[in-house]
């Protein structure tokens, strides 16, 4: 029987998706406005026709170098928050952030038949970074085995309430319950 924890609002580090597309459209709109406005021929024009090379290449550089970069670093982040609350959860991708800002919600399964939802509740909390989007985050473990009991009570012994817990159940003359 999978045992389901209940979920939990945490604020997720998440970066603002910005539409450069948006950004090269009107400037390519200003830049023709003003060729057509200002007559050819002159340095002002030259600059114009440069400005219509760099906002596609600024564009395809942002989307093919910066975006998954920016993706990744926030897959690790959002790995390390989900992992302060459910230690054995699997770890999100980048694949998983651009379906988390695309759909507002994402589901990760492990191989032991573990999920991880996390779905954005559209607040936004202020931090001292700025302000980041709210997320609530459940995680259902899945089916464990002997060899990975055995690591997650390896992992468990750090957290220091479960070491208080196991440490008063081996002191002499309490009675564990069998």
């Amino acid at each position: 029987m999978a045992a389901q924890v209940q979920p939990v609002l945490v604020t997720v580090p998440l970066h603002p998706r910005h539409p450069y597309s948006v950004r090269t459209i009107v400037g390519l709109g200003i830049a023709a406005m003003l060729f057509l406005v200002l007559g050819g021929g002159d340095l002002l024009t030259l600059l114009i026709g440069i400005g219509f090379l760099v906002h596609p290449v600024q564009a395809a550089a942002d989307k093919l170098v910066r975006w998954p970069r920016q993706d990744r670093a926030d897959a690790e982040s959002l790995t390390r928050v989900v992992r302060e609350y459910f230690y054995n959860a699997p770890a999100v991708d980048a694949k998983g952030i651009r379906e988390l800002a695309a759909k507002r919600q994402l589901q990760v399964n492990d191989d032991g038949g573990g999920q991880l939802r996390i779905a954005l509740t559209g607040r936004r909390k202020p931090t001292a970074a700025g302000s980041r989007p709210e997320a609530r985050l459940s995680f259902k473990c899945g089916d464990v085995g002997l060899m990975d009991f055995d690591r997650l009570l390896q992992n468990a012994e750090r957290d220091p309430s479960v070491r208080r817990a196991t440490d008063r159940m081996r002191r002499p003359g309490t009675e564990a319950a069998a």
